[in-house]
């Protein structure tokens, strides 16, 4: 990880778009090498009334910066009505746990995306990157890149490109 590598905050914005709603529910892999749904857990037991569905990389200098100040919000407003997923994009799964998760302390549900690896090619071809086009994301990568979903309405998303503006998370969920 870069030293000193610039925050890369954004504001949080909101989203009209069908599609977005259709191609957040892809195939990620579980810890235990099985793939579900991104939203399987939602859609059988009910949303919450605000999920925040983050896309983060253990190789991300913004992810890390970040990675404790959600965690901190994540156990301070869980317990009400407020539920976070990461999806570890372009990370080895020993890296993002050893390098991320350990690192940080991080107690926050994850699962894998599609890619365990930069990889130019095969990037264009994923969910997250689709995801990140209908958002007129153009950042190479793409991570951080956090969507938030009130009440489960997927039609209606918010999303930030980058990291939070400090403080913005909490007042959203206030």
């Amino acid at each position: 990880m870069k030293k000193n590598h610039p925050h890369e905050y954004s504001e949080i914005e909101s989203s009209s778009n069908v599609p977005l709603a259709q191609e957040l529910n892809f195939s990620v892999s579980t810890l235990s090498g099985g793939q579900e749904s991104l939203l399987g857990k939602y859609e059988t037991e009910g949303f919450p009334k605000v999920l925040l569905i983050s896309f983060m990389a253990e190789w991300c200098p913004n992810c890390h910066y970040e990675a404790p100040i959600l965690n901190g919000i994540y156990s301070a407003w869980h317990n009400s009505g407020f539920d976070m997923t990461i999806v570890a994009e372009y990370s080895d799964l020993d890296a993002w746990e050893d390098r991320f998760m350990r690192t940080h302390g991080i107690n926050i549900p994850y699962f894998l995306g599609e890619l365990n690896e930069k990889n130019e090619t095969l990037r264009d071809n994923i969910a997250h990157t689709r995801i990140r086009k209908l958002m007129n994301d153009q950042r190479v990568w793409g991570v951080p890149l956090h969507i938030l979903i009130v009440y489960g309405n997927l039609k209606e998303a918010c999303f930030v490109t980058g990291e939070f503006k400090p403080g913005a998370l909490e007042q959203f969920l206030k």
